[in-house]
């Protein structure tokens, strides 16, 4: 049986300037392409398309046909076709072109150059696919169903540059009526827009139409609830603990530290890269924590006491694997020290009178005190910043609300106020 052939194949002249070619535009894994048509023999079309080298079946997309005036380096144009017309189209355009070069008709005025826009659906996929490559895995997910859910959902226009002000603004509404909060609504606006900015729009938010929310404190663990996890949990726990609040590491840095990334002589910690382990530190960044002489010999010890190699895992899973459920680790730590408020209620209906599901107790809260408390004891916020790792100093200021002087109780306690409450 013959190789099939794409259509564009039979109405190509020796001359590229008589070239036809019937093309279709498929969505495929990487997003919409062009891909050559493919023909039945008895010239029907039936939605196959040749995809390096490759015949594959595509329902979805439009057909049309491509030629180009002024030769191989010419001018090329595209218009789009009815299936049904498809194969007579391309003729058609095949035998117009032979007639201009041979001189018998004149060659049609071009039309003027009209620039090109992008479908929505062609700039979310494009930039979905930028963000699977160069961000997290949990970001992408999280761009995904912002773009190609909520905004697929809101946005009515057919071509991403002709978005405006009242787009984003029912981008909003629709985030509102899914039940979405305004701190989650305002986040999800500044994804949207950063693809908008992809494609020249920009400025499209005015100054009173982001979402209001309220910048809560971050919260802390006090030295009496560490005190009484620690008092509760296992040698192993205890350790797993104070490494999070000596370290200010995140749930993924966590996971992936190797005793090799811990310097037992200079008292540091690093985060870095793990391909093996398919990790990258967040804003592809490594850097180095100090950590306290304390659980540096806490640590000492765990690693003699297992044995542990430079490549192994400091806190692996059971299978020495990288452990996902460190956080319920916290949760039921504190419930056994006897800390659970017994009042809250997680979305999956779990009570923490019932069980360690306490919401006031989970592993970034750690973090949280990490750089509370540095910043509270002077380490200045450049510093605090390249512990935590943040790119942006803002992400570090937000801890600055909960800082408490050492001196303020005594200057509180001296003023006049003081007398005239007592």
């Amino acid at each position: 049986m013959p190789t099939p052939k794409p259509l564009g194949a039979l109405l190509n002249a020796p001359d590229y300037a008589d070239r036809v070619n019937l093309i279709k535009k498929i969505k495929t894994a990487n997003g919409w392409r062009f891909a050559p048509v493919i023909s039945e023999a008895n010239g029907r079309l039936k939605d196959r398309v040749s995809i390096n080298g490759q015949v594959e079946v595509h329902p979805e997309g439009n057909y049309y046909i491509e030629w180009r005036i002024g030769g191989r380096r010419g001018r090329r144009y595209r218009t789009a076709v009815a299936r049904d017309e498809a194969i007579d189209a391309a003729r058609r355009k095949a035998v117009e072109l032979r007639a201009i070069r041979d001189g018998l008709i004149a060659a049609p005025e071009p039309p003027p150059v009209v620039p090109s826009k992008t479908s929505i659906g062609d700039a979310i996929d494009t930039y979905l696919r930028y963000v699977r490559m160069q961000r997290k895995p949990r970001t992408h997910l999280t761009y995904r169903y912002t773009l190609d859910t909520l905004l697929r959902a809101s946005y009515k226009k057919k071509y991403v540059e002709d978005a405006t002000r009242d787009d984003v603004l029912d981008f909003m509404t629709r985030c509102y009526e899914l039940g979405l909060g305004a701190r989650t609504v305002y986040d999800k606006v500044v994804t949207v827009l950063q693809l908008f900015k992809k494609h020249g729009r920009s400025g499209l938010m005015e100054k009173g139409d982001w979402p209001n929310y309220v910048d809560t404190i971050r919260p802390i663990y006090e030295p009496e609830e560490l005190l009484a996890m620690f008092k509760a949990a296992t040698e192993d726990e205890a350790t797993l603990l104070k490494f999070l609040l000596g370290s200010g590491f995140r749930d993924q840095e966590i996971r992936y530290v190797e005793w090799k990334d811990i310097d037992f002589r200079n008292h540091e910690v690093r985060v870095k890269a793990k391909p093996h382990w398919r990790f990258t530190p967040k804003n592809w960044e490594e850097r180095v924590v100090p950590l306290p002489a304390g659980l540096i010999e806490r640590l000492r010890k765990r690693k003699e006491a297992r044995s542990a190699t430079p490549n192994q895992l400091v806190f692996p899973n059971g299978r020495g694997k990288p452990d996902s459920e460190m956080d319920m680790i916290v949760k039921r730590v504190a419930e056994r020290a006897g800390l659970n408020c017994k009042q809250c209620v997680t979305e999956h209906n779990n009570k923490c009178a019932e069980g360690p599901y306490c919401m006031n107790f989970f592993l970034h809260k750690f973090r949280h005190t990490f750089a509370t408390n540095h910043l509270r004891d002077g380490v200045d916020i450049r510093t605090v910043q390249a512990w935590l790792g943040h790119r942006d100093i803002k992400s570090t200021m937000v801890y600055l609300k909960g800082i408490r002087s050492k001196d303020a109780a005594q200057k509180v306690n001296s003023g006049e106020l003081a007398t005239l409450v007592a």
